[in-house]
């Protein structure tokens, strides 16, 4: 299957367009796989990863895993396995892994719509001649029911699209922190080359730098506890989106007729109008929740590569700025994917993660790291990750207080006056 929309284009949301096209009777998920393979993949052949490349590959993933081995607080989990693939392998592994955040979105879509489908599509709202042709193909409770039906396919088909374009672009997995339920850890030689040539970096180095990033993240990403409490966070965010009827209606107004529908169409085309139109309270429960977690990480893994590739990649702070750059200033389908999930990576979260471990590092030292991802209950909190000592106070690691030296008199009898 291929897009008829070229890379960099702008990602369709709502193509109503292909749904009246009659898509609806496809699986929507196998469909949107073979799209965003096709995308990734310019909408032809790949060459396999070339062998010489896959063994270079496979060198420095020996020297990777050494010295990740001996960093503090990393403990790759058993059977961790590196596998240099091609553009399309990654994408169609990627729409497996974001399939169940995509699938989420689009139950809370459907639900949302069709319980107010009177609010958006009434015959009032509408307000459509009986003699007009639109009015006979498309009365108030089709096009709820329309809506309520074909949404999660349109959600799939998005999903294709957005992950072929980062297909063509990823290095890695763990360029957004979002765990995969896999030992494998998947890299793209063709994009880290392509990377490296425009960065005038060694690609050797960006290799070494890539696969330290890769095994440090998945080594965080794999703590059960960490994983399971991510993933909560990223099906609560994607879950709660449900469409607002006013929104909606102020930002469309009444359709009369088959133009405006199509002009409808266009606008919801784009996937920041429609996630605008559906953001409700629980969003603002969860991004104080889903921000902390999210510094914390990225901090952890900032630090961890740092210290490693010090001495170790002589690109690596030139390497370091411009994967900084990717993050913070990221496509529309990356923003997509970010929002989708509450994930709002910017220079302040990426400073707060950064500050959070250092904190750390300068009250506890090595033992604070160890603790950080160690136990269930010593996730940090948003609180703590604004104030690292309340962290470390409250499991116990505060060595400023543990120094204070409180002489109690032995005569409290003074004590009375008080």
């Amino acid at each position: 299957m291929t897009s008829s929309n070229p890379p960099g284009d702008q990602f369709p949301f709502f193509d109503f367009n292909a749904l009246l096209g009659g898509m609806a009777g496809a699986d929507p998920w196998k469909a949107a796989a073979e799209m965003a393979t096709s995308i990734a993949s310019d909408g032809g052949s790949e060459p396999n990863v070339d062998p010489a490349v896959r063994i270079a590959i496979e060198d420095l993933v020996r020297v990777a895993e050494l010295h990740v081995g001996q960093a503090v607080g990393v403990t790759l989990p058993p059977g961790t396995k590196v596998s240099a693939v091609t553009r399309s392998v990654w994408t169609a592994q990627s729409v497996t892994a974001y399939r169940p955040f995509f699938e989420r979105f689009g139950e809370a879509l459907s639900t949302g719509i069709q319980s107010g489908s009177s609010d958006l599509v009434s015959e009032e709202g509408l307000d459509l001649d009986p003699n007009d042709p639109f009015a006979q193909l498309f009365p108030a409770h089709i096009m709820g029911q329309l809506f309520s039906t074909l949404g999660p396919m349109l959600v799939a088909t998005s999903a294709g699209a957005m992950l072929g374009h980062l297909g063509q672009q990823a290095l890695g997995q763990y360029e957004l922190p979002v765990p995969r339920s896999t030992s494998e850890i998947l890299v793209v030689p063709a994009n880290i080359d392509a990377a490296a040539d425009d960065w005038d970096v060694p690609e050797n180095d960006l290799r070494l730098w890539l696969l330290i990033h890769e095994l440090v993240a998945h080594s965080v990403l794999s703590v059960p506890h960490v994983k399971a409490r991510l993933e909560a966070l990223f099906i609560d965010f994607a879950s709660a989106f449900r469409p607002d009827p006013e929104a909606i209606g102020e930002q469309f107004g009444a359709i009369t007729d088959v133009a405006e529908m199509q002009e409808m169409a266009e606008t919801m085309s784009d996937p920041d109008v429609v996630l605008s139109l559906m953001r409700s309270p629980a969003h603002d429960l969860l991004v104080p929740q889903v921000d902390a977690m999210v510094a914390a990480v990225l901090g952890f893994v900032a630090h961890t590569v740092r210290t490693i590739s010090e001495g170790l990649i002589r690109a690596a702070p030139i390497i370091e700025e411009r994967m900084h750059e990717r993050l913070t200033d990221v496509a529309p389908a990356d923003r997509f994917m970010e929002r989708l999930l509450g994930l709002e990576i910017d220079e302040e979260t990426l400073t707060r993660g950064e500050n959070f471990i250092s904190g750390i590092v300068e009250r506890a030292g090595d033992e604070g790291l160890r603790r950080l991802w160690a136990d269930e209950l010593d996730i940090p909190t948003a609180a703590e990750v604004d104030a690292p000592g309340l962290w470390l106070a409250r499991i116990g690691l505060d060595e400023d207080n543990a120094k204070l030296d409180l002489e109690i008199p032995e005569d409290l009898s003074g004590l009375d006056d008080l």
